[in-house]
């Protein structure tokens, strides 16, 4: 080996090292870097409100069950939602819990409204949601009825009639006056009992409706009980029943009923759903035993999540097979004449 290597040979070992560290100083600075981002990041702040926080605010409930033949299918919460950290949200349940159920009432009337409602995530829906009370909720249904006064929409109803559930469900045109009671219907194509027509005045018969079949029956209009053969033979509902006053008097009378018997008058699950493409909220309620004392064994109520009005309800027995299961689509504000609920009308077929 040559002399003068042997001189310096300290002095490459040196510049060896030295190369070595600073082929390594990247990947050192890069650890260096995420190690302490990571200790010196503030801690991130909750994007919405997850099943667990929200519960902290309330007992939680049991899950809902899904039903095999129902439409309506969890969602995930739409991207602009306005959520806020956990201690924010228990702030805003813990606040909304402390209200009469008037102030409650009007608070879910003006967030829906508002365009407030529709933005939440599922979970923080759910939270507000189990601190209203059950006269809050009926308060809200009745005033949102009343604010309809006059209105139409389309029904699609599937019930078990005389332990059959109906192979085909109705679909109905449904035009309501709600005071005085007045009512038109007719069954459109597609749908079981298409072309028939019916006829309800409260003012005229209160007990008594005018009508025709569909089909090759359909020429012969008479007069039958809102409760009779006919009636009964095709729904286990009146033509009373049609309209939104009619859920929320449900409601309000199995609160009653369920005071009476001890029980909680909320519901027993609250979850966020989607029904025909429409974000919806399901409120679902157990009860001890059938109608006449409650609606069901158990019942559900969907509720639109941009307007608050009905979108369906649904019904099982004791056995759990569903009873009936309804939605309402189209529904508009109108005003109408003496002529829609006149049988003489050029539009029916009466």
């Amino acid at each position: 080996m040559p002399k003068y290597l042997n001189v310096h040979t300290p002095l490459i070992r040196g510049v060896r090292r030295v190369a070595l560290a600073l082929a390594l100083l990247p990947i050192t600075l890069v650890a260096y870097a995420q190690s302490a981002s990571n200790l010196l990041a503030p801690p991130r702040a909750a994007a919405s409100v997850d099943a667990a926080s929200a519960a902290s605010a309330i007992p939680a409930t049991s899950a809902a069950p899904v039903s095999p033949v129902s439409p309506v299918s969890p969602v995930a919460p739409p991207a602009a939602d306005v959520t806020g950290d956990a201690a924010t949200v228990d702030a805003e349940v813990a606040k909304l819990a402390a209200m009469p159920a008037a102030a409650q009432a009007e608070w879910l009337s003006r967030t829906i409204k508002g365009g407030e409602w529709v933005k939440l995530s599922d979970a923080r829906i759910v939270a507000h949601m189990r601190v209203i009370q059950a006269d809050a909720l009926v308060r809200f249904l009745k005033a949102e009825s009343a604010a309809l006064p006059e209105y139409q929409y389309e029904l699609t109803r599937h019930e078990r009639i005389n332990n059959q559930w109906q192979t085909t469900p109705d679909r109905m045109l449904v035009k309501i006056r709600e005071t005085p009671r007045q009512i038109y219907v007719k069954w459109l194509p597609g749908g079981a009992h298409a072309g028939q027509e019916i006829l309800y005045d409260e003012t005229k018969r209160p007990k008594e409706m005018y009508g025709h079949l569909g089909g090759i029956f359909g020429f012969v209009s008479i007069w039958s009980r809102i409760d009779g053969t006919l009636a009964r033979s095709q729904s286990n509902h009146t033509v009373r029943d049609l309209g939104f006053a009619f859920i929320a008097e449900q409601i309000a009378h199995d609160g009653r009923s369920f005071r009476a018997a001890g029980l909680p008058e909320t519901p027993a699950r609250i979850s966020v759903s989607e029904s025909n493409g429409v974000r919806v909220l399901a409120l679902e309620w157990d009860a001890p035993a059938g109608p006449p004392q409650h609606y069901a064994y158990k019942s559900r109520v969907l509720l639109d999540l941009k307007t608050g009005l009905p979108r369906g309800i649904e019904a099982w027995d004791a056995a759990g097979q569903k009873l009936e299961e309804m939605r309402f689509e189209k529904v508009r504000k109108a005003s109408w004449t003496d002529a829609t609920f006149d049988p003489k009308n050029p539009d029916y077929k009466f």
